[in-house]
């Protein structure tokens, strides 16, 4: 079948376009398109449409019927005589299969498809939302968990705008509502992304049209509500774009400035095993942490459009961290067996002088009749150095100590995928290597610690293919990813000593989407990895105080992940279901160091797996200028785990670390007149296990936002929000290592006011579509 199409295109003299268009007008991907001969609809060749809706191929000369059709629509037929000229062709929904659904234009729209749940912006609600992350927070299969947004029960995602991986939060920070057309949350992506890729979410922009020059800017001030400082800037976007005869040149700057707070108190205790048996270590007391870093980024490329089936660009940014200093008081008394025996006060002053790291991507993009050819070549090149100044004071033996950390990476990557249209689906496959270098030293006085001086190499190289296909029951898609990866660890300092370790990796992906009734269903499967950040595979040894010590471990293994997937959309509601398998878990796990009281924090792997499952339920209705989201879910993890306790029985306890976490998100939003917008939103997170942490008290967000729009299409926008008014968003943890304990509450004072302020001029999206390449690794460069 592959050699007939190929053929079919090659031997037609007539070439046929077509875009697809929803009933909103909105691009419609993986659309199926079929050229047909009469009388007996015989299949000539046909494929799905792309991102854009388009689907281009030469006709056969005995072609006479193309049949257009996507699950949910009423199918067009066209006679192909009507294809000598660009054709745009727009669907219907089908009313019997989509009977009761909702039609109010300010509702957002869910659906079902391919592998992805669909959230349509533009034309609803969510289109006067604020930027990207706060439309985000709002679609569903995406939920907001206090430290960031995830996808439900499968972690952080990887973006992409139109097809261009997000390298950074400020594109989403400038991206306006209104400039965004539809969300696809994706919680099982297939073959062509990477090993270790968990989930992506694919945002699409409303397309401009028109050259000349456009510019976004979005400002952010904060005040913290319980702290002493004064309302300051906490960043800044401009992005420029400027359009002419098929070039597209922008650039973008970026100022940031943050500032962290974290209030604990620690218990933690320690069965020492001295020569007379076990004694009770203790150390109890308070940390006090404040951080404030700040700098720049810059960005600039270009992309040329040479035809329609031809376009090429390059892009460069550099991210300077211009400033950062932390400070750390941690006053703890030490207790053997219920005494005190002294009384530690540490202050750990950090600085972070200019740091830089420069990356950049290559790519092209073409059509050679029905084969697609996207390449991409990026490279990454970062410094980072930091000193600390310590000071202890103590009943025993007071001490100052310094040490000083530098590190410095490289990547270079290149990603090939060929895709061309198979029988009614398409086939997408090709080829990524990915080379990383990174080094790192450490030093310090006046401790025992040894120092650093090391460096890693990783050799990645993966090959992939992937068949999507429409067919009249649903719409299918299978992938295969295979990934060799040489990783070699050298520490100088050790007499060159090393370690060296390969890997072969299968990832298998599955998923099916279809129509029963009203109802979209998707079900995936995905085999995956997570490989370990570069930085935890370094046998350096920092020093956090004179009692706790911290490594990676270069031995650590990848984690296997299996994941099956069930999403449904009905209506205004819809369901996310998972359960995934882990093998090899990462933790970081705390042990006795000597018998002296000290303990070393490290990386581990779990000997045991670690299963997870939960269920979300999302209802977005709408009632006037009322239009809440409401979820409810619940996670759960089964893990039971056998510790090492010379307190217990034969040495050793079983602990089970079963409690699920229960999730209440409530958002509410009033559309009024004049583009003036109020919303006000709770979230709730139960008690919970976590891992083998216990989270015992629970956490919870209040938050209000106002926003009003001025000028024409709202292009000036002022939006004042209160976030965690009741600051109520501390996590209360304990955790248990058998041998070490650990009692850590810990506030953050996230309570904040914030004003944010964005102009759009002659707003257009750049065409860009490089699609960059060694994602997996640039993600462990932290």
């Amino acid at each position: 079948m592959l050699l007939g199409i190929v053929l079919c295109a090659q031997n037609s003299g007539l070439r046929a376009r077509c875009t697809v268009l929803d009933e909103n007008g909105a691009p419609l991907e993986f659309a199926t398109v079929a050229v047909l001969s009469l009388p007996d609809s015989t299949i000539l060749c046909g494929g799905m449409t792309d991102e854009s809706g388009l689907y281009e191929t030469a006709l056969p000369e005995d072609a006479s019927l193309v049949q257009v059709s996507m699950i949910g629509y009423g199918t067009v037929e066209i006679p192909s005589s009507e294809l000598s000229v660009p054709k745009t062709v727009q669907l219907r929904p089908d009313a019997k299969m989509l009977e009761g659904a909702v039609v109010n234009a300010s509702l957002p729209r869910t659906e079902i498809k391919g592998d992805a749940v669909v959230t349509n912006i533009t034309g609803s609600v969510l289109e006067h939302s604020g930027n990207a992350l706060d439309v985000l927070g709002k679609v569903p299969g995406m939920i907001n968990k206090g430290d960031g947004l995830e996808v439900i029960g499968r972690g952080v995602p990887q973006y992409y705008i139109n097809g261009r991986k997000v390298t950074d939060n400020s594109e989403l920070r400038n991206l306006v509502s209104e400039d965004i057309r539809s969300i696809e949350v994706v919680s099982n992506p297939g073959a062509l992304y990477g090993g270790d890729i968990r989930s992506v979410v694919r945002i699409r922009t409303v397309k401009r049209q028109g050259d000349g020059f456009s510019f976004a800017l979005t400002s952010q001030a904060k005040q913290h509500i319980y702290s002493c400082s004064d309302l300051e800037p906490s960043w800044s976007v401009l992005d420029l774009n400027y359009r002419v005869r098929g070039w597209d040149f922008f650039g973008k700057l970026v100022y940031w400035n943050n500032r962290s707070y974290q209030i604990s108190t620690i218990d933690g205790i320690t069965s020492l095993e001295k020569p007379d048996g076990y004694h009770q270590f203790r150390e109890k007391g308070t940390l006090d942490y404040r951080n404030h870093m700040g700098g720049f980024q810059f960005q600039g490329g270009a992309n040329w459009q040479i035809n329609e089936n031809h376009s090429l660009g390059f892009k460069i940014n550099r991210d300077q961290g211009s400033f950062g200093y932390g400070r750390l008081v941690m006053n703890t008394g030490i207790f053997l067996d219920s005494v005190q025996e002294d009384y530690l006060s540490t202050t750990n002053d950090s600085r972070i002088p200019t740091n830089t790291q420069w990356n950049g991507n290559l790519y092209y993009d073409g059509n050679v009749g029905s084969l697609n050819i996207n390449f991409n070549a990026d490279f990454v090149n970062g410094r980072y150095d930091s000193t600390n100044e310590m000071k202890e004071s103590s009943w025993v033996s007071p001490a100052e100590l310094s040490s000083v950390q530098k590190s410095e990476t490289y990547l270079g990557a290149g990603k090939l995928v060929l895709s061309l249209p198979v029988w009614k689906g398409k086939l997408q496959f090709g080829a990524e290597e990915t080379y990383v270098r990174a080094g790192q030293t450490y030093s310090i006085t006046f401790s025992d610690i040894p120092d650093t001086d090391a460096f890693l190499t990783e050799n990645n190289i993966a090959g992939f293919a992937e068949y999507a296909v429409a067919l009249p029951f649903g719409q299918f898609s299978a992938g295969l990813r295979f990934e060799h990866a040489d990783y070699s660890y050298v520490d100088k300092l050790a007499g060159g000593a090393s370690v060296q370790k390969s890997f072969n990796d299968w990832f298998p992906s599955f998923s099916f989407a279809t129509m029963a009734g009203p109802v979209g269903i998707s079900l995936s499967y995905t085999g995956k990895t997570q490989r370990p950040d570069f930085n935890m595979l370094s046998t350096e040894m920092s020093y956090n105080n004179r009692y706790c010590y911290q490594s990676g471990d270069p031995m650590l293994l990848s984690e296997k992940r299996r994941n099956a997937s069930l999403n449904a959309n009905w209506k205004w509601l819809t369901f996310v279901g998972n359960y995934e398998r882990i093998d090899n878990y990462f933790v970081q796990w705390t042990t006795p160091y000597n018998d002296e009281g000290v303990v070393l924090i490290k990386l581990a792997n779990l000997d045991v797996p670690l299963r997870k499952m939960s269920f979300y339920l999302i209802a977005a209705p709408t009632a006037g200028v009322w239009h809440p989201s409401f979820t409810l879910g619940m996670e759960k993890q089964f893990l039971t785990l056998s510790l090492e306790d010379p307190n217990a029985e034969g040495g050793r306890r079983s602990v089970s670390f079963n409690k699920p976490m229960y999730v209440a998100q409530l958002n509410n939003s009033f559309r009024f007149k004049n583009s003036w917008q109020l919303e006000a939103n709770y979230s709730y997170i139960s008690r919970m296990n976590t891992s083998n942490a216990e989270v015992y008290r629970p956490i919870q967000n209040a938050s209000l936002s106002l926003q009003k729009s001025f000028l024409k299409d709202d292009a000036l926008t002022f939006r004042l929000t209160w976030e965690d008014i009741f600051n109520s968003s501390a996590v209360y943890a304990r955790m248990d290592f058998g041998r070490y304990m650990i009692d850590q509450p810990n506030d953050r004072f996230n309570s904040c006011v914030i004003l944010r302020v964005s102009y759009r001029f002659n707003s257009a999206s750049n065409k860009y579509k490089g699609t960059g390449a060694g994602q997996s690794a640039k993600s462990r460069l932290r």
